[in-house]
């Protein structure tokens, strides 16, 4: 029996290991079928990971990310309003620091694993899992 079983997180020399079935879902309040689970943050290197999750036919509030966001599609099918393509299961996208976007899921629903990266600090909430707000490094899109 692994001890990742009956714990959500453990740690040691630097190394952490996560079982995400432990952590609870958040639901981003101003976007309702719009859910995240924060995996890890480190901000001595100003990275967070986490899984994002959609309801069908949900979609997320037009925003920008002053960093760079990598996701990896785990189940579903998404997409972004901008953009003609869908992204399915095992699909990788790669946004850079600046994008606009705005994330949908299709009648599948969508859960895709993500990783926000920048220069420098970009944090500013307290506690690992307390993610319950739209992250403080994505800003809304200025009409």
């Amino acid at each position: 029996m692994s001890i990742l079983e009956t714990l959500a997180r453990t740690e040691y020399d630097g190394i952490v290991n996560v079982n995400p079935a432990l952590v609870d879902w958040r639901e981003i309040e101003s976007n309702p079928g719009n859910y995240i689970k924060v995996l890890n943050i480190d901000e001595g290197h100003h990275r967070v990971d986490f899984l994002f999750r959609q309801d069908p036919l949900k979609r997320i509030t037009r925003h920008n990310h002053r960093c760079v966001v990598a996701t990896v599609t785990l189940q579903g099918e998404w997409g972004y309003l901008e953009g003609e393509e869908k992204l399915f299961e095992g699909c990788y996208a790669y946004d850079p620091p600046g994008t606009a976007h705005t994330p949908y899921a299709t009648e599948q629903g969508m859960v895709v694993f993500a990783s926000f990266h920048a220069l420098r600090p970009m944090l500013a909430f307290a506690g690992r899992s307390a993610m319950i707000r739209p992250p403080p490094f994505c800003a809304k899109r200025q009409s």
